[in-house]
């Protein structure tokens, strides 16, 4: 019986976690954004050379809709100071129906949504530029527009940011190819310091 009682309780939790909630997709993200800053600053240490955690934003219907705000990867300057990015580790996709929010709505909100002013709950002081380096087939092929947050050989911000850099995602539908950004109150994120250090954000008012 007691061996029942704890298949019963294994399967209870695995369907729980197989029903990701949006809270927990939410939560899953920020995770995955916070390792992949913490993955580029190891990796920037490790390698002597700059570090970038890079998110696809080539808007469609020029860009692939599945990667965009959703697709992001660690790279590393190969070699230093050079505009030569070379892949860390695999891509990382966000969970379904969950987006890096950019550093602007426009176009991106679902009908009768209004996103909260001040403070503002979107992604700030990133950078964006074209990965224009890598093969066919790998998943940033293509020359596609790019955001990116990049790190210094000691694991510090560059160029150092005032006061703070900031990464949002949020959850949104799928419309016309585009994330329609749907709750302006459930915005998680992380905020990084000029050092480097990561703060979690768990509320849309404490960007």
């Amino acid at each position: 019986m007691i061996v029942i009682g704890l298949i019963i309780v294994l399967v209870s939790g695995l369907s729980l976690s197989l029903g990701d909630s949006s809270g927990n997709s939410l939560g899953t993200a920020q995770n995955l954004v916070a390792s992949l800053v913490g993955t580029a600053r190891a990796q920037a240490a490790v390698n002597q050379t700059e570090a970038r955690v890079v998110i696809y934003a080539t808007r469609p219907p020029s860009g692939d809709p599945d990667k965009y705000l959703r697709l992001l990867q660690v790279f590393v300057a190969n070699p230093e100071g050079s505009q030569t990015w070379q892949p860390v580790g695999s891509p990382v996709y966000l969970p379904r129906g969950v987006y890096v929010v950019p550093t602007a709505t426009a176009g991106l909100l679902a009908s009768g949504v209004i996103w909260l002013a001040n403070p503002q709950p979107v992604s700030k002081t990133i950078g964006a530029f074209t990965m224009s380096t890598q093969p066919t087939g790998t998943v940033f092929a293509g020359a596609p527009s790019c955001f990116y947050v990049e790190f210094e050989p000691d694991g510090s911000i560059k160029p150092a940011s005032t006061p703070y850099t900031q990464i949002a995602v949020a959850t949104a539908t799928l419309t016309n190819n585009l994330p329609a950004f749907n709750n302006s109150g459930a915005v998680r994120g992380v905020i990084i310091r000029p050092s480097g250090a990561v703060t979690f954000v768990n509320d849309a008012t404490s960007f």
